[in-house]
């Protein structure tokens, strides 16, 4: 009788314990937020499972090393062009994961070289890769002995060595939904289970396209199987499936670009072409909304800060001026000359809050404003069609002296075949309040308007983001000094969360009256 109630006692006392342990697991996953000049290595090192780590915009200069699961790392903005890990060193992988269950997601990742990757992936299983830009590594992603991972929703693009590498001990991985411009796309060795695609499934895909299936293949030359490809239903799956070189696998259902409606291109015929026609010109201002802000414009609304459109009419051999006269952006008016007669015509100026998102090269001189202009159906403005094209476009006089900037460094900047190209400019005039410059840009529709500090040295950072505008800037200034207050906070706040007291207050309580009950 007395053993067995030494035996009750033990089990209840076992219990208890249990109960304790239980109990100190729960309340303790948190969101650790990191800032620029935080290390998000320091966050991996002091979580546990369960939390999620929250990058802040900007900036982060690290080779980042993964080995605990069930961990989640994003950017707060959900922004892969605002919140960017570059390698401290391209002879390492900018995130190396050896855990499981692990999201990376929302993030720009860059600046590993050779044989070095993005996002390496060694012995993982389940993990999740979604939503981020992964440019200019040697590989992009690479898997290596991992099982059950996940990419969706990702740009990889300018990989050197190639975009995605799996290799033959890499089983059950899907990989759908992404975006692949890379001069190799995949390497692919095969591996058992693995998907390129899922079933077609109604819903926007990567490209913008209305079902979604596989990838997106593209090549820098433009002549990638998804820029090729025949899709007579126009349902953005290529009739035709894609197979991988030198694998078993195939793309059964690859995305195509979905031609945009097209707009009536309405002859001289249809027109009374007389000097009030012609002059007249309107300008809108109209709201964003979720989708991309105009018919012809690609650019997500999110990152518009204004935009105002302009309309006239084109007729060839007669210079043609786009007035915006609501100064709704940075952009004062813009003239060429058209080589044919297309009607009345729409121009469409965006001032960006960042960087395009269809750009993919960050610039170095402190930036001003980018925007964006689209002219007629977006394929208008090319040198086939119009010539001697000016910009006429204003700078604060506030931004040239809070930033110490030198007059003479000012310079329209537009991106062309996956480079920026600096223009001179010319100072037309000025007013109270701006210096106005016109310049002559070779091609549309991205632009920046950049200076550089007294001295010469740049003042801002490597991808300053706009004057005046929401965007939060790159932070890539480093004092050799890592500021993790943030993280302390959010690991102090974990030890003190809500129920951790409680679980052991009761657990206590329980395992003595228990004791207490079954005491002879």
């Amino acid at each position: 009788m007395y053993r067995g109630i030494k035996l009750s006692r033990s089990i209840i006392l076992l219990a208890a314990f249990f109960l304790l342990t239980l109990g100190s697991g729960i309340g303790t996953a948190a969101e650790i937020y990191v800032q620029p000049g935080d290390s998000i290595q320091t966050a991996v090192d002091n979580a546990v499972s369960g939390d999620v780590i929250l990058l802040k915009p900007g900036m982060y200069t690290e080779n980042v090393k993964v080995n605990k699961d069930n961990l989640v790392i994003s950017s707060e903005s959900g922004n892969p062009d605002d919140t960017i890990i570059v390698a401290a060193s391209s002879s390492d992988h900018v995130i190396t994961l050896q855990a499981n269950n692990v999201g990376i997601s929302g993030l720009g990742i860059t600046g590993a070289m050779d044989s070095y990757a993005g996002i390496y992936l060694s012995e993982c299983n389940n993990c999740i890769l979604e939503y981020n830009k992964i440019l200019n590594n040697g590989y992009g992603v690479y898997l290596l002995l991992s099982k059950g991972n996940t990419l969706s929703g990702n740009v990889i693009s300018s990989n050197g060595v190639c975009g995605l590498f799996v290799c033959p001990r890499s089983d059950n991985n899907l990989v759908f939904n992404n975006y692949f411009n890379n001069t190799v796309n995949v390497d692919i060795k095969n591996g058992t289970g693995n998907a390129y695609n899922i079933m077609k499934t109604e819903g926007v895909n990567i490209v913008g396209g209305p079902c979604l299936g596989g990838n997106f293949w593209a090549e820098p030359d433009g002549t990638g199987f998804s820029e090729t490809a025949v899709d007579a239903d126009e349902d953005g799956i290529a009739d035709s499936v894609y197979r991988l070189a030198n694998s078993i696998y195939s793309d059964e259902l690859p995305l195509v670009s979905v031609p945009k409606p097209e707009k009536p291109i309405l002859s001289v015929t249809d027109f009374k072409i007389d000097n009030t026609s012609r002059s007249n010109s309107t300008s809108i201002n109209e709201d964003n909304s979720d989708e991309s802000t105009t018919d012809i414009s690609p650019e997500p609304a999110r990152n518009v800060e204004s935009k105002e459109i302009s309309e006239t009419f084109i007729t060839d051999d007669r210079e043609v001026k786009f007035d915006f006269k609501k100064k709704e952006t940075c952009v004062a008016y813009l003239t060429f000359n058209s080589k044919k007669t297309v009607g009345k015509t729409t121009a469409i100026v965006e001032m960006l809050k960042a960087n395009s998102s269809l750009v993919s090269e960050p610039l170095s001189d402190e930036v001003y404003r980018y925007f964006n202009i689209w002219i007629g159906d977006g394929e208008y403005a090319t040198s086939a069609n119009i010539e001697e094209p000016i910009v006429c476009f204003k700078v604060e006089k506030n931004w040239i002296q809070d930033k110490h900037i030198e007059q003479a460094s000012i310079k329209l900047n537009t991106y062309s075949a996956g480079k920026w190209e600096q223009l001179p400019v010319n100072l037309t005039g000025e007013d109270n309040s701006f210096l106005y410059f016109t310049a002559q840009p070779p091609e549309f529709p991205f632009f920046a308007v950049t200076g550089q500090n007294e001295g010469g040295a740049v003042a801002g950072s490597a991808d300053s983001q706009p004057y005046g505008s929401d965007a939060k800037g790159f932070n890539v200034e480093n004092s050799g000094a890592i500021n993790n207050a943030n993280i302390e906070m959010a690991l102090e706040k974990k030890a003190t969360a809500p129920g951790f007291e409680t679980i052991y207050g009761l657990s206590f309580l329980l395992a003595l009256f228990l004791y207490r009950k079954m005491k002879p």
